[in-house]
């Protein structure tokens, strides 16, 4: 032990200090016999030691330790503390106490593979990865973003201390097994190729890392491994670009000659993504593609390019593929599809990288029609990014970063589309019409005809989107319709709520609900009554997109923020509402709506009304009709709800304009909503409840059963089938304020032990949702004194004895109620 240590043991005796030693396993014998020393001079003091031990202690120092702790234990000297590693489920709890956010099973997985649950291990990587921005938090969800990375390896430096501090030999051998570990018994022979030793001398390296406790051989399948998969991902990440590639090299050599094998399938193309063109570049790029095919086989595609994977591997190998390629062909294809899958995985920035090494290295070899494309691509790609002066300038003047890259058609048609991604419709609509008054040759038709269906659906117009739909399955099925223009229509319907028809051209196209983005799922996911399932998508989803909020999107937060008013979540309702707020949304009228019924249930009638009329006059002003007959709809709603019913006759003629333009289900049942509302007409009412149980989407039915109860327009039957709809989507904010009004018209509600439990999980929800007492009785229109008293009750049942405990209680799902 250092003289140094002993001296700082003296200086601290009276100031009863606590003296931490670190990683004593590294000890030497006479350090060893130093440290009993040191101990039994700080006896009778102020002064404490802690010191941590790793497993296993190296045998050169197994005697030592084992007779100098011996006595210092037989002396009553020392406690022995064993620390375990953690469970996956246990570690997921600690995850959720730390971040105060519950921890998807991704993060988890992630995390646990790394450290194998030691909590130490474990808080670091943590908190690093949010430093790092590898963690994101959404809707109160932990996510574990950009795939499988890694923290920067100066965020485990103290893992790595050990094996850095050997000498250089053993450094360099414990780098080569970081790549080479998975090839079992080569290990030895490659290690001593990569670093110009013999045989025994590279097995002697290996030996002294097995020795300090920093590798481990697993006989079972002949695997060298770090005992600490985090240590051995730093120590690979420390490696210089050449000698990762050089590795990658040896290994790839191996496998191909059949001196080496590996069980992993993935471990091939990893070191094929990494060696570059150290290896045969044409026989990599062939088996880089087969792999990412073998991926699209396993996630039930064959056409990758068209699918939005979660697996982030194929994002390395398709990028891989494309810098090995010399053909001109085949190099822009696979940058494309690698910026698509990028875009779709909301990797936006490397989606961007290879969009623009298509525009500067193939431009030329592109014809026109593809060129758009590409250029359509970028601009997503942009506005994903964030970056809108850049797009401000390709809407204002085409594209100047490539003079020549088309025509003064092909511009304007690019400006077209950056127009629709900033939602300028009625500029778009202006340029839409000069562009047809200069395509006399008709050279641009398709992508003009694309763009106006989008674009002019949104204003009221849908004779171009009904068209395009109408002839949709006949040109995918003969190849002039691509995937992009398919997800694009699926998504509008669902966007206007025509799931029927969405459906149908999902079957027509031969597509799958996997196939498409994010939002799109949810939205399909909510309309088959899975709320569930639906809210995991839009998390992910929120995760995924660092900027843009197109129409789809718009309606998937529009739906999520509802589902979490009616499951009693307030507050993160709102703040999902603001971050798809910070994001531009296209389509900001259907945010309104639920921001809205936020400020109405917080007891908000006048702001909800307030913030409706803005909306309104906005819509009107860009003149935007999709969407707004759910704006109108809840305009009627509040102002019911205020006592102000004058402004009904408004809403229904509003309504009625839009369903004569739009033609859809959904305005139809708010028209007949509405109508029966304004004139009392209970054949509407019916119309609309039939059109609703037509429509099969649960909580959709559940809204207009309530609207109609609400306009007195109910029926006893009708309350009953309404409570028990809304049960099965576990609305508790709904079924809490129905009760009441069942019980005025005489209807039981089931259940009386059932409602009291459920009344108490609303309130522990609220309650988690930071709501204040007086916030609380607004919301279940109570008094103070009366949730003052429920919630005494609730802790004193539950054994909580704060708000905090209660909220972490709920989160980490430790509260059953």
């Amino acid at each position: 032990m250092p003289d140094r240590l002993l001296r700082r043991a003296g200086a601290e005796e009276n100031r009863g200090a606590v003296l931490v030693l670190q990683h004593l396993q590294h000890l030497s014998p006479d350090e060893l016999f130093s440290l009993e020393r040191l101990i039994r001079q700080l006896d009778g003091t102020s002064t404490s030691c802690m010191s941590t031990v790793t497993l296993p202690v190296p045998r050169a120092s197994r005697a030592a330790f084992a007779e100098v702790f011996g006595r210092l234990r037989q002396d009553g000297l020392v406690h022995q503390v064993n620390l375990r590693p953690l469970s996956p489920r246990r570690l997921g709890t600690m995850i959720t106490a730390e971040i105060e956010a519950r921890a998807e099973p991704a993060l988890v997985s992630w995390l646990w593979g790394l450290t194998r649950g030691w909590p130490a291990a474990a808080r670091a990587v943590l908190r690093t990865a949010r430093d790092q921005g590898l963690i994101r938090v959404v809707d109160r969800h932990a996510h574990l973003v950009g795939g499988a990375s890694c923290p920067s390896p100066s965020a485990v430096d103290e893992l790595v201390l050990p094996v850095r501090e050997t000498d250089g030999p053993v450094w360099e051998a414990a780098k080569a097994v970081a790549v080479l570990g998975p090839l079992g018994e080569a290990v030895p022979r490659l290690t001593a190729q990569a670093l110009s030793v013999t045989e025994r001398e590279a097995r002697d390296l290996l030996a002294r890392l097995v020795e300090t406790g920093v590798l481990r051989y697993r006989r079972s399948d002949s695997v060298w491994e770090y005992r600490l998969p985090l240590a051995g991902v730093a120590v690979g990440a420390s490696l210089g670009p050449y000698e990762r590639r050089s590795l990658a090299r040896i290994a790839v050599s191996a496998l191909w000659q059949g001196t080496a094998r590996c069980a992993d399938s993935a471990y091939l193309p990893e070191q094929l993504a990494a060696a570059g063109k150290l290896v045969d570049p044409e026989r990599a790029k062939t088996e880089l593609l087969d792999a990412v095919e073998q991926l699209a086989y396993h996630h039930g595609d064959h056409a990758y390019g068209d699918h939005a994977y979660d697996d982030h591997r194929v994002v390395r190998w398709l990028r891989a593929a494309a810098d090995l390629t010399a053909d001109p062909v085949e190099q822009p294809r696979l940058l494309l599809e690698h910026a698509k899958i990028c875009l779709a995985q909301g990797r936006a920035p490397e989606g961007l990288n290879s969009l623009r090494a298509v525009l500067r290295g193939h431009r030329d070899r592109l014809r026109p029609d593809q060129l758009l494309d590409v250029h359509f691509a970028y601009l997503v790609a942009l506005y994903r990014t964030g970056d809108l002066a850049t797009l401000e300038r390709i809407a204002e003047h085409g594209t100047p970063e490539w003079p020549g890259a088309g025509g003064l058609l092909e511009d304007a048609v690019t400006r077209g589309c950056a127009l629709l991604l900033f939602g300028r419709w009625r500029e778009l609509s202006d340029l839409l019409g000069e562009i047809r008054r200069q395509d006399s040759g008709g050279s641009v038709e398709a992508q003009v005809e694309f763009l106006a269906a989008a674009a002019e659906l949104w204003v009221g117009t849908t004779a171009g989107a009904e068209r395009s739909r109408a002839t949709l399955s006949a040109r995918h099925r003969a190849g002039e319709a691509t995937a992009a223009e398919v997800h694009s229509r699926i998504g509008e319907l669902l966007t206007l709520g025509e799931f029927r028809r969405a459906e149908q051209l999902l079957v027509d196209t031969g597509r799958s609900p996997g196939q498409l983005g994010l939002p799109s799922r949810m939205l399909i996911a909510l309309y088959r009554g899975r709320p569930k399932e639906a809210m995991d998508l839009a998390r992910r989803s929120a995760v995924s997109g660092a900027y843009g909020c197109d129409a789809v999107q718009s309606a998937m937060y529009h739906h999520a923020a509802i589902l979490l008013v009616c499951g009693g979540r307030l507050t993160r309702a709102g703040e999902l509402l603001a971050l798809a707020r910070s994001r531009q949304p296209t389509l900001p009228h259907l945010l309104t709506s639920a921001q809205a019924l936020c400020e109405l249930v917080h007891g908000e009638a006048e702001q909800a009304l307030s913030l409706l009329r803005t909306a309104v006059r906005r819509a009107e002003s860009d003149g935007v009709v999709a969407g707004t007959d759910l704006l109108w709809l809840r305009m009627a709603d509040v102002t019911m709800h205020v006592g102000r019913p004058e402004p009904l006759r408004e809403c229904l003629a509003k309504v009625e304009g839009v369903a004569r333009r739009l033609g859809t289900e959904r305005a139809e049942m708010t028209r007949l909503v509405l109508h029966a509302a304004v004139h009392a007409d209970r054949a509407a009412g019916q119309a609309a409840r039939r059109l609703a149980q037509q429509r099969r989407q649960p909580l959709e039915e559940c809204a207009v059963l309530s609207h109609l109860i609400r306009y007195g327009l109910g029926d006893p039957a009708m309350l009953r089938d309404t409570y028990t709809m809304l049960g099965e989507i576990d609305a508790l904010m709904p079924r809490y304020w129905l009760r009441p009004l069942m019980r005025t018209h005489g209807v039981a509600v089931p259940g009386r032990q059932a409602t009291a439990e459920e009344n108490e999980r609303l309130l522990a929800v609220l309650v988690s949702e930071g709501l204040t007492n007086k916030q609380i009785a607004k919301t279940l229109r109570a008094s103070e004194k009366s949730v003052e008293g429920r919630l005494s009750r609730l802790f004193s049942r539950t054994g909580h004895g704060s708000r905090v405990e209660l909220a972490m209680a709920m989160l980490t799902g430790r509260l059953h109620l």
